[in-house]
């Protein structure tokens, strides 16, 4: 009974996880709302959260050897539903409370994306921690799916309404209260742990660098999918937000299946994933079409679904237990840095012309992911294979 309790504490918190993107599809209607304000500036709305994701993911992992991992959720979310209020009653006034707003639900982001993982291998082990890990992705895409179609529906009465699916902060809050354990810090165990369990070795950092670099790819799809459908005259906030939600669909399938899949893919789970990514970005700039936009939002889906949670086992596995979650948190923050700083790369070398801009991001993104997953294939052979053995990747 007190492993269910555990299931749906956690599972409760990973369905929050991707709420942020509910400003994807209002995007465009905040830059109409603030017509003097910079493009960079609106984006950050969408990026700031991914920015201080990337800092309380980080530090989420040694906070708990201090800090009990339940206080430190209860905090996350209480961080993310006073975001969610604070851009929906105020966002109109000034961009300011927009990006605050955006501040205090990248906390909530930062430290939920760690403590869902953490928890996963604090309390589930060998195939029920990998079953917990795809359970965790398809809640995650189940739970982006409902709030991003929900969002958009609301963005039609006013954009700002978007953010009253924050108020799903609530409930969940009360779930961790009552059903996850208030576990003890892992502190005073420090001394138990030797020297070599206490380091981080080269296989995180490996796929540390490749998730910053997945991140800062990937996320061309938030940042302009609403400002594409606008601009091409496809429709407005709602069709971004089906398309967000399609997106979602294809990862939560993903999740459910994900036991399946990483023993069907092996080695090459992740390698295939960052392709299917890849080729979804090239479907929207070849052929262009709103069918070919709706079947890139599988792909990509399908491939974030794929190779985060593979990232995160890999990285986890890879270490001594007393290690586990502050490399789950290395992980976590890469993604986030990848994310936030995504829309600055983009923005410097997509182009200068305004007309064609949106489309040369997506195709640079189609190339460079592309490439990422052979050099993927090329590191692996002389990195990861020699630091996790063989049972633990496969």
């Amino acid at each position: 009974m007190e492993t269910k309790r555990i299931k749906l504490a956690i599972l409760s918190i990973a369905s929050l996880l991707m709420i942020s993107m509910t400003a994807s599809a209002i995007l465009a209607d905040i830059e109409l709302h603030f017509p003097d304000v910079e493009e960079s500036v609106i984006q950050m709305v969408l990026t700031l959260p991914a920015l201080l994701g990337l800092i309380f993911a980080f530090a989420a992992g040694p906070l708990s050897m201090w800090i009990s991992k339940k206080s430190l959720v209860i905090f996350s979310l209480a961080n993310g539903l006073l975001g969610g209020l604070v851009a929906l009653i105020l966002g109109p006034l000034a961009i300011g409370f927009l990006l605050l707003s955006s501040v205090l639900i990248g906390v909530a982001q930062g430290i939920n994306a760690t403590m869902t993982m953490a928890l996963i291998t604090d309390y589930f082990s060998g195939e029920e921690s990998g079953a917990m890990m795809g359970l965790q992705s398809a809640f995650l895409n189940g739970g982006s799916m409902v709030l991003l179609f929900t969002s958009g529906l609301l963005a039609n009465l006013k954009w700002n309404h978007a953010y009253l699916v924050y108020l799903v902060f609530l409930p969940v809050l009360l779930i961790v209260i009552r059903n996850l354990p208030r576990d003890r810090p892992v502190r005073a165990n420090r001394s138990k742990i030797s020297d070599d369990s206490a380091k981080l070795n080269v296989s995180v950092y490996f796929i540390a660098v490749f998730i910053f670099l997945f991140g800062c790819f990937f996320f061309v799809f938030q940042t302009n999918i609403a400002l594409l459908v606008v601009s091409n005259g496809y429709g407005d906030a709602t069709l971004s937000g089906m398309i967000n939600t399609t997106l979602s669909a294809s990862g939560m399938i993903v999740g459910l299946q994900y036991g399946n899949l990483k023993r069907q893919l092996k080695t090459l789970a992740i390698p295939i994933g960052i392709v299917a990514v890849g080729v979804g970005m090239g479907l929207i700039y070849v052929p262009g079409t709103l069918i070919s936009i709706f079947l890139a939002a599988i792909m990509v889906g399908f491939g974030i679904g794929i190779v985060m949670p593979n990232g995160i086992f890999i990285a986890a596995n890879a270490v001594k237990n007393g290690m586990q979650s502050t490399a789950i948190a290395l992980v976590t923050a890469a993604v986030n840095l990848g994310m936030f700083a995504s829309p600055l790369l983009f923005n410097m070398v997509s182009g200068p012309t305004a007309e064609e801009i949106l489309s040369i991001k997506f195709i640079i993104s189609s190339v460079g992911l592309l490439v990422l997953a052979v050099l993927f294939v090329i590191g692996k052979q002389f990195i990861l294979k020699n630091n996790v053995s063989k049972q633990k990747y496969t």
